[in-house]
């Protein structure tokens, strides 16, 4: 097998030397699935296919020069390959490839399912230590069948989909004494060959700046504007928008700091002479205790303008984390946001949104880190008669011991209801989670991992995932490796969304280094 790589690089840079350095891990592996009910309800189990694999992975290659290359391939042979190429040298150049494929299952039987392709490339190089030149694209193809999620008819015709879309993005980077300006140019062609209609172009320039004040660099000023562009091929209609903005960044005395910013953006189409302006202007401060707190607060303001209509915005935002004992930190975030229309009139009308979430965090050492975290979110709006109240606490563990391995684990409640003027969603949703793994004992290693959900009130579904693996290393660099999972899905108000899966992997791994 070293020989086999060796062989490669040789072949790749047949006029360097190959005083180098290398390590990864090949692998042959064979993956058994046995699926039971609607394949179309179990996200997880979406992209899963059975069958031989070989993989490489993290494998790392340095000449003594500086240059490397780097190669994680999963599943090479599969439908869910996913793989990733690179080669460069620090502060020259640098070329990144990548490959990956995707399905998403409609239905029950998985006969009407959409296979996504997802190909990338970036080149990248340093022609002078100032400046940064990249250029490359992302390749996405998506065929096959879709079946509408929300139709209650079993029997729902399934629509053909198969579309290209295709991006070409390059750029620049100029760095100096403090100082940046980047500019960068995108543009994305998509074809849809099941209905022309919906081809369309779209185009993107954007350049961003900042620089020191000269004589007053604790002052940095930043800017920028962007262009952006949708054509549709068939009709020539056409949507554009043009975003400025601009701010500075003060490092004031004592630790304080103050932010500026503001965004003007512009939108109008072909079909309408009426434009929507979007106007925001913000404002931070903050302050710092060295190694015991921060402290930043702020506000927003926004208007939305489109002529005869105008909506005007005020939000207020606070955050901040404190450290009052070795080991211990809080964080908290509160922001609040209140939209009025002023002239004219909205759909929605007047609306408020406010969120806070708070996390506690303690590591103590040898005895593990323990986490709690709080969250609520609240949206009200009058006209529409809706209410949204959403609240989630979590907590978790995790703890490392030398002598027999390392433990993790965690709970998180969450609750939700939904009001409007005739109708109320309300649930609650449980999530477990956990993962043990044991030291290396005799050369054999193993681990166990779950995830249960339970959702009740409006809703009463569950659903659960194991999994068991075992490792055993063995002559000369070999490593044998088998795994287990159980997936479950069971939604108890209807009567065809359950699903059972079985899953078996066997792997054989080869680590080389050289």
């Amino acid at each position: 097998m070293k020989k086999l790589f060796i062989v490669m690089i040789a072949l790749l840079f047949p006029s360097l030397a190959l005083a180098a350095s290398g390590a990864g891990d090949f692998s042959i592996s064979y993956l058994f699935l046995d699926e039971e009910g609607n394949q179309s309800v179990q996200h997880s189990s979406f992209n899963i296919y059975e069958g031989p694999g070989i993989s490489i992975e993290d494998f790392r290659y340095t000449l003594d020069n500086g240059l490397s290359f780097n190669a994680d391939m999963k599943n090479i042979i599969l439908n869910n390959r996913n793989m990733r190429l690179g080669i460069g040298k620090s502060g020259l150049f640098g070329l990144r490839l990548s490959h990956n494929q995707y399905r998403r299952v409609y239905n029950f039987d998985g006969s009407s399912f959409t296979r996504r392709h997802t190909n990338q490339g970036l080149l990248w190089l340093y022609p002078h230590r100032h400046l940064k030149l990249w250029g490359g694209g992302t390749y996405i193809g998506r065929s096959g069948s879709m079946t509408d999620l929300f139709d209650p008819d079993p029997g729902a015709i399934s629509t053909d989909v198969d579309y290209d879309q295709v991006q070409y993005k390059g750029g620049f980077q100029l760095n100096y004494e403090g100082g940046l300006v980047r500019g960068e140019f995108r543009v994305v062609e998509f074809d849809d060959n099941e209905n022309e209609d919906r081809d369309q172009t779209r185009s993107e320039v954007r350049f961003d700046g900042l620089i020191p004040v000269p004589n007053y660099e604790w002052i940095v000023l930043s800017g920028g504007f962007r262009h952006f562009e949708t054509k549709y091929d068939i009709s020539d209609f056409k949507i554009s928008s043009n975003r400025g903005w601009g701010g500075f960044r003060a490092n004031l005395p004592e630790n304080f700091q103050l932010r500026y910013n503001f965004i003007f953006d512009r939108t109008s189409s072909d079909s309408d002479f009426v434009a929507t302006d979007n106007i925001t202007n913000a404002a931070y401060v903050s302050h710092v205790w060295p190694q015991f707190a921060m402290l930043t607060v702020g506000y927003h303001h926004g208007i939305n303008d489109d002529f005869e209509d105008e909506v005007k915005s005020n939000s207020f935002y606070a955050s901040g984390w404190i450290r009052p004992a070795d080991g211990l930190e809080i964080r908290g975030e509160f922001g609040l946001t209140e939209e009025e229309v002023k002239d004219g009139s909205r759909l929605i009308g007047d609306e408020s949104r406010n969120r806070h979430k708070f996390r506690l965090k303690y590591n103590s050492g040898e005895y593990g880190t323990i986490a709690l975290k709080y969250e609520n979110k609240i949206r009200e709006n009058d006209q529409l008669g809706t209410e949204i109240d959403f609240i989630s606490f979590g907590a978790d563990y995790s703890i490392g011991v030398a002598e027999y391995g390392t433990l993790s684990a965690g709970y998180v409640i969450s609750t939700g209801d939904y009001d409007n003027i005739e109708e109320e969603f309300e649930f609650t949703d449980h999530t477990l989670y956990g993962h043990i793994r044991t030291r290396e004992y005799r050369n054999v290693s193993a681990g166990f991992g779950l995830t249960y959900y339970r959702s009740k009130r409006d809703l009463d579904v569950e659903s659960f995932i194991l999994r068991f693996d075992a490792e055993y290393e063995f002559y000369d660099g070999y490593k044998f490796r088998a795994e287990y999972n159980v997936q479950n899905f069971d939604d108890f108000l209807i009567r065809d969304q359950y699903y059972t899966a079985n899953i078996v992997e066997i792997s054989l791994i080869k680590h080389i280094s050289f």
